[in-house]
């Protein structure tokens, strides 16, 4: 292994009359071959370009093709053609222990081609190596021994603890920017640190406002039943879940400590302290968050990561009978690393017609995680809209005349639209202290006009389906003083073919409700507003807070209280279908000094 040590770069600096000696020479060739592999460590990385398959010919000897390969400091290495190889010739074999052997491939150099010097190093011969000629070199190593690669640290993901002691760590892993619509990897890690036989068995659930679990509600249990592991081992356990369609710059995975239970050894244990996962959505796709996590290793944390002088070409499994090795497998694959190249772009898109187009997030299972349950995708389109328009009255000192508003795109688009439309007027409410809004819908006559100031008018409205907008008509009843009707509209998109998700929900009695309809917490915590869906599958919903000053509540349901007592109402629906909503209660209390003991 070597440090990556190119820089600074440094090249010579020519002039008139300046004295070039063969250190001079030497830096020149530095600087070109350095800036080379400093760009081919940095575009490419280590790995295979092209070639160097390995078959087993017989029971002892390897074929291994030729190919170009790039080691970890940016060396190229090439193997100019095929070449076959006893595996008891190979360096390294001799001094290999284990049945599990790894082929390696690395740089190596060779001084050729001696000319007479007159100032030769060597005064005995007078000669010196006209050049240097690049070759490679194969040697094998014991599996178990070959040191890992040494990934950069990073902030992609993100961990919690879910509890530690001198027997276990178990901790839940989660990329800490995660893609909207998107499907992302949560991983719980079970490492063994004692020697001690005690198998673990846990079982718990961790709330996911912003996601679906594999089950496809906003949560996923971790089951985990007398698991044994050696000192040292690490077991871990993957759950697919599926972000939300909608941003959420903050978010987070819950844990309560009264949803677990851990048993060690026979021994219960208890996780005392609430779990929480920080972490994002974001509308960038994978591959964007991927590649800028990426990008923001510095170059100084490139340049401290120990790499590899080699590249590794198959794992070679083999049987040691007296002095006699048997080839019994070759394995190639997880072994080598193939570096995509530019030049093979028109190859790749051709190879790549041959498969299915359909995203693979969608088909992959959960590790250990039980079977994989599908996603419905919710609709995008917005079936409500509402606003407020003008009607001009002119001088409005003609009885039975018909005013017309300006064509209303309500933003629903083309279809079937229903939309109703009430007077809206501003009056004062005794109980509030203060001037409010109100819409009134159907007939006018009912209401006290006076007090309310509404015009004796009837109201019609005229839906131009395919353009997607409609016009508000009033007659005026009797002369008026007013210039300008005020008119509240609200737009329906009715169900049709195009949109089942959502006619299924109007037609089955989908509903929401809380998993809990009453929650008590103190002042200052947090919980989340899990929901319950009939009749309808898992959509996105929205929160809101009924009245001030009653804590918060995020974007993804999870509440948090302020430091007052107090009963608060939280209205929750669906973003896309604000008709299907429930209600769910907080009572914020103290904790009595018998509870906290």
């Amino acid at each position: 292994m070597n440090n990556i040590n190119l820089l600074p770069f440094e090249r010579n600096r020519y002039y008139s009359g300046k004295l070039l000696t063969s250190a001079d020479f030497l830096s020149e060739q530095f600087y070109i071959g350095n800036k080379r592999r400093f760009m081919n460590n940095l575009l490419y990385g280590a790995g295979i370009v092209c070639g160097l398959s390995v078959y087993n010919l017989d029971d002892t000897s390897l074929m291994i093709e030729s190919g170009v390969a790039i080691d970890g400091l940016g060396r190229e290495i090439v193997l100019e053609s095929s070449v076959v190889r006893k595996l008891s010739a190979i360096e390294g074999y001799d001094e290999a222990e284990s049945k599990n052997l790894v082929l390696c491939l690395k740089y190596d150099e060779e001084d050729i081609q001696p000319v007479y010097a007159v100032g030769s190093s060597d005064k005995e011969s007078g000669y010196e190596m006209n050049r240097i000629r690049e070759e490679s070199k194969l040697f094998l190593a014991d599996a178990d021994k070959l040191p890992a690669a040494q990934a950069y640290e990073s902030e992609f993901l993100s961990n919690v603890s879910v509890y530690a002691d001198d027997d276990f760590s178990i901790t839940l892993t989660v990329p800490r920017t995660v893609s909207s619509g998107h499907g992302v990897k949560a991983v719980v890690s079970i490492e063994k640190l004692s020697n001690e036989d005690k198998p673990v068995t846990l079982k718990g659930v961790f709330g996911i406002p912003a996601f679906s679990g594999p089950e496809g509600g906003h949560n996923f249990t971790v089951y985990i039943d007398g698991l044994k592991l050696t000192q040292g081992e690490v077991k871990q356990l993957a759950y697919e879940l599926l972000a939300g369609e909608s941003e959420a710059p903050e978010t987070m995975i819950l844990g309560k400590p009264e949803d677990f239970e851990l048993t060690i050894g026979g021994e219960e244990k208890h996780i005392t302290d609430s779990i929480m996962l920080n972490l994002s959505i974001a509308n960038d796709s994978p591959e964007d968050i991927v590649e800028r996590e990426l990008a923001k290793v510095s170059l100084e944390a490139r340049s401290l990561r120990i790499t590899h002088d080699y590249v590794t070409l198959a794992e070679i499994s083999v049987e040691k009978n007296n002095n006699t090795a048997i080839i019994s497998d070759v394995i190639e694959t997880g072994i080598k690393y193939y570096i995509p190249t530019i030049s093979r772009d028109g190859d790749r898109r051709y190879y790549a017609e041959w498969f299915s187009s359909s995203n693979v997030s969608d088909t992959e299972r959960s590790v250990d995680a039980g079977p994989k349950t599908g996603f419905v995708s919710v609709p995008r389109e917005p079936i409500y809209a509402t606003g407020v328009c003008e009607i001009p009255l002119g001088t409005g000192d003609k009885k039975n005349e018909v005013h017309y508003s300006s064509e209303i795109i309500h933003g629903l688009g083309g279809g079937d639209v229903h939309v109703d439309v009430g007077f809206e007027v501003l009056t004062y409410d005794a109980k509030l202290s203060k001037q409010t809004n109100n819409t009134i819908y159907g007939s006018a006559s009912l209401w006290d006009e006076a007090s309310l100031a509404i015009p004796d008018a009837e109201l019609g409205v005229r839906v131009l389906n395919e353009r997607g907008s409609f016009i508000v008509a009033a007659r005026m009843n009797e002369k008026t003083d007013f210039v300008v009707l005020l008119v509240r509209w609200t737009a329906t998109k009715l169900p049709n073919s195009e949109n089942k998700d959502i006619a299924h929900q109007l037609e089955s009695d989908a509903s929401i409700s809380p998993m809990q309809p009453t929650i008590v917490i103190a002042p200052n915590e947090s919980h989340f507003i899990d929901v319950r869906f009939k009749n309808m599958e898992p959509v996105a919903l929205s929160y809101e807070l009924t009245e001030k000053n009653a804590g918060a509540i995020s974007a993804d349901g999870i509440y948090t209280a302020s430091n007052k007592e107090g009963v608060h109402e939280i209205h929750i629906y669906s973003s896309d279908n604000p008709f299907i909503s429930t209600y769910a209660y907080v009572v914020v209390k103290k904790k009595d000094a018998e509870d906290n003991e």
